[in-house]
Parts: C-alpha cells; structure tokens; sequence
C-alpha cells in the first residue's frame, strides 16, 4: 500500500473513532517511509531509527514538553533497540503497537489510546504507571503520520482532502509532503515549550 493511502486510511479510521485500525494504518505510513529511507535495515530497526531521527517532529505533535530522546518508560517491550537497553518511545510503540496491530493481536491491556486529539490543542493527556502500562493520547496517530508525510522520502505521494494540525496551524497533507524542515522552523518559530525527561528509574528497577 502507498504511504498516502495508509495516511488516508489512518484519519479516516481516527473520524470513525476507530483508534486501533487508525494506529494499525499510522504505523503502516511508517513502515512504507522507513523502508524507502533504510533498505538495508529489517523491519524494527528501520522503524525505530526513523522514529528517532524525527523525534523533532513526533514530539511537539504527540507528546509536547517531554523530551524523547533520553526519556525511558518501564514497559516490558522484547530487545529494546537503544543504546542502553531501555526502551524509549520508539521501542514502546513498535513493540505495542506496530506489532500487535501488524500480527492481528488484541492490544494489551493498559495501553489503548487516550481521545484528547478532537479536544483543545493546548491539552495532551497520556498516563503512564509503575506496572508498565502506558495509555498515550491519540495525538501519537497524528505524531506517526507527520513523521511520514514531512518525510523527504514521500514528495511523490498524495492524500487530496486531508491536513494536519500542529496549535494554531493547519497543515494541508498535500502542501506539505517532504517538508520536515519547514515544520521543524514552524515549531523554532513558536511559543517556547519545556522540555522534561521523565525519570522512571525506580519503576524500571527489577523486583
């Protein structure tokens, strides 16, 4: 499937109120820009590394404030792929979501998507607890999908009638094919935002 399509398919769901089949087409938008960027990688690393290097992108849409990139979260994910060994947000949704959606499973429970994206832009609500569970907003579809529309590697696809929402802005999807840097001046040239790193050391320690 064309990453467009998928990213059609992705907000269509999302109208619905269908949050699982959304994020099923969100990673998918992923996977088929991931596989454009790194052929030489398999499936979880080129996932996970495309996440990672727009971790500039995927936070202010999805998780604004929270610094992603040193942030790790004691959820019980196989063979994290960072550095440390721990996972971080990319391991999360890859593990979770990717390969639950991707093998037809149920997603666990603890861990379906909080609705807050149709709700005010300045409120993003996730929860996250000590036994691993890790609810996070909707807005982590629309986080997935900018990740692939804004990538250079999709200047040649289309989803006419669609756009994306970053505050006040209004993205339309066809406008904005391959325009990472433009977003990422957009986001330079907003109001500043703070920038925490959850420690989750103590959740994380081994009984």
């Amino acid at each position: 499937m064309k990453v467009g399509d998928s990213v059609r398919h992705a907000i269509e769901e999302w109208q619905r109120g269908n949050f699982e089949a959304a994020m099923l087409h969100a990673c998918n938008a992923v996977d088929g820009t991931a596989r454009k960027m790194f052929p030489g990688l398999g499936n979880k690393h080129r996932f996970t590394r495309l996440l990672r290097e727009n971790y500039g992108i995927l936070g202010p849409m999805s998780f604004a404030g929270l610094n992603l990139v040193d942030t790790r979260f004691p959820v019980a994910v196989p063979h994290p792929t960072t550095q440390d060994g721990k996972p971080d947000i990319a391991d999360v949704i890859y593990g979770i979501h990717r390969c639950t959606h991707g093998h037809g499973d149920e997603l666990p429970e603890g861990f379906d998507l909080i609705p807050n994206a149709g709700t005010s832009a300045d409120y993003t609500r996730s929860e996250l607890n000590k036994h691993g569970h890790f609810r996070m907003s909707d807005r982590t579809i629309f986080g997935l999908l900018a990740v692939a529309v804004f990538s250079p590697a999709n200047v040649d696809q289309a989803s006419p009638g669609f756009f994306l929402t970053w505050g006040t802005h209004c993205m339309v999807i066809d406008e904005w094919w391959g325009r990472a840097n433009d977003f990422l001046a957009l986001v330079a040239a907003g109001p500043p935002m703070p920038y925490i790193t959850l420690d989750t050391s103590e959740w994380m320690k081994k009984p």
